[in-house]
């Protein structure tokens, strides 16, 4: 997961993660192909990365600073495909208050929810997920995310 640390906890490095998004996503072609074929930014293709993250890294594999950048693109993954099944999604990041749990970390607002609506953080589930005994965690929080819109 990318983090205030890692983005020096400048404005202008968050809007830096923020514009290579497009960038980005290609990454996911290093995935192996059953895999990438069936990521189609629809809620089972979150099934399907859940389902690789679990069956490939460990607790202490996905917390290692060399899979930092694979986290991160899951982390995007999951944040993208929340966006494309609920418009009113953004980015953002806090970087108000150092004492948040969410400090520097990138987290999906709800537009005008921002004040009821808890951030939804995709960098913090994709490590989450690893710990769950039962798949569909991500979905799971899809399906959350839309009752409070």
């Amino acid at each position: 997961m990318i983090t205030v640390s890692d983005l020096n906890g400048k404005e202008d490095n968050y809007t830096w993660w923020l514009n290579i998004m497009p960038d980005e996503m290609p990454r996911l072609s290093l995935l192996p192909k059953e895999v990438r074929m069936r990521l189609d930014y629809s809620p089972g293709s979150l099934d399907v990365l859940e389902d690789y993250i679990r069956a490939n890294y460990t607790m202490e594999e996905m917390k290692d600073r060399k899979n930092k950048f694979a986290r991160d693109l899951f982390a995007r993954y999951v944040g993208e495909t929340l966006r494309k099944s609920q418009p009113e999604l953004y980015w953002s990041f806090e970087t108000e208050d150092d004492q948040s749990p969410f400090y520097g970390v990138p987290v999906l607002l709800t537009l005008g929810q921002e004040d009821h609506v808890p951030p939804m953080t995709p960098t913090i589930w994709v490590m989450t997920l690893i710990e769950r005994v039962d798949g569909g965690f991500l979905r799971g929080q899809l399906k959350q995310a839309k009752k409070a819109a």
